[in-house]
């Protein structure tokens, strides 16, 4: 049984015991809880465990070491576990650039499966990392990607067409409740790149019922020129809300609303991912990372970033035509139902694995 070892920014034991208490859809955890039902013995490597290396990792976040290196502490592990694995997987890009730079001088043996979420080369001194960007392709041996920007990018940076395949996320299909009704309030929630300034001058303009779950951390100034029917729920930290309460409040909406902010990275594939669980429409900013239209698809309505006339315009015409938004909800269940779900995101990701381990024992 071919033993994989996997590395990932947050700890995905905790997650695993949320998922089986039934207190987090299993998607977050990337394919890795389907990994022994295909026939792979799983190691999980512990999250924060060697404190000297955290430290390491700490100065060097701190004065922005330009060279991407990766978690020492976790890759420590896994130098450590060399000779008994048979593949290391990393469902976040920033984990194990170490590894592969060591792979790639023949000093690590064990492919490495990388999943891009952002473009790899972005960044200060951008030119001055690509040799190393260039490394790090060398020694990973397959790098799938949640966008298709970000695949063509590191297709053509590995010079090999079919080097970055990409992986569609998607939801937990039993996870999320039954839609109530055509809902009345549209809601946004999230917690990277979002712009809610920008969503609640619109339902204050457009003087549709909006409801914003943040951190409290991301409670800006400007949320107190809000009118009264724009409603703001803050938290302590993420542990504060339940995805529980969250979905509850998803199926209650009539909309749910993903305002970004300008960036490179990719921001709202969770919302969005949300909503195909929760079988609810979208207003959302266009971002170039985002692969589904949703426009096309019949689920939403794109905005222009910043634009608060366009997300009024949007929110009036959700709350003009409920019978509609309904049907857009439908169709975005029916989308997680036929081609994106955790399931299907699994059978992609065992298929990249599969075929790194063939290429091994081929060699």
């Amino acid at each position: 049984m071919p033993r994989i070892l996997v590395l990932n920014n947050y700890s995905l034991s905790r997650v695993t015991e949320e998922v089986k208490a039934g207190l987090k859809p299993d998607h977050h955890l990337f394919g890795v809880n389907r990994l022994p039902a295909a026939g792979f013995s799983i190691e999980v490597v512990p999250f924060q465990k060697f404190g000297f290396l955290r430290l390491v990792n700490r100065v060097l976040s701190l004065i922005r070491f330009p060279v991407a290196i990766g978690d020492l502490d976790q890759q420590f592990s896994a130098w450590l576990s060399r000779d008994n694995i048979d593949l290391v997987y990393s469902p976040c890009q920033t984990q194990a650039q170490l590894l592969s730079y060591l792979r790639a001088l023949g000093l690590f043996h064990a492919p490495i499966v990388t999943i891009a979420h952002h473009p790899i080369d972005s960044g200060r001194l951008r030119r001055f990392r690509q040799f190393f960007v260039r490394w790090q392709i060398r020694g990973t041996d397959a790098f799938p990607s949640l966008s298709a920007k970000v695949a063509l990018q590191l297709n053509e940076l590995a010079n090999l067409p079919g080097y970055s395949p990409v992986l569609q996320w998607g939801p937990d299909l039993d996870y999320y409740p039954v839609a109530n009704g055509c809902g009345s309030i549209a809601v946004a929630a999230g917690r990277t790149g979002r712009d809610f300034v920008t969503f609640g001058k619109a339902a204050t303009l457009a003087g549709t019922r909006a409801k914003i779950i943040c951190l409290a951390q991301h409670r800006l100034p400007e949320f107190a020129e809000f009118a009264q029917n724009v409603e703001v729920q803050t938290a302590p930290d993420e542990r504060a809300v339940a995805y529980r309460e969250l979905c509850a409040e998803f199926a209650s909406a009539r909309v749910l609303a993903v305002p970004l902010c300008r960036g490179e990275s990719l921001a709202g594939l969770t919302s969005l991912t949300d909503a195909l669980g929760a079988g609810r429409p979208l207003i959302m900013t266009r971002h170039p990372l985002i692969d589904l239209d949703i426009e096309k698809e019949g689920i939403g309505k794109w905005v222009d970033c910043e634009d608060v006339n366009g997300w009024a315009e949007a929110l009036k015409w959700f709350e003009q035509n409920p019978e509609e938004a309904c049907e857009m909800g439908r169709r975005a269940r029916a989308i997680a139902e036929g081609r994106r779900n955790s399931t299907k995101f699994a059978e992609q990701l065992i298929a990249v694995i599969n075929g790194c381990l063939m290429q091994v024992h081929q060699a």
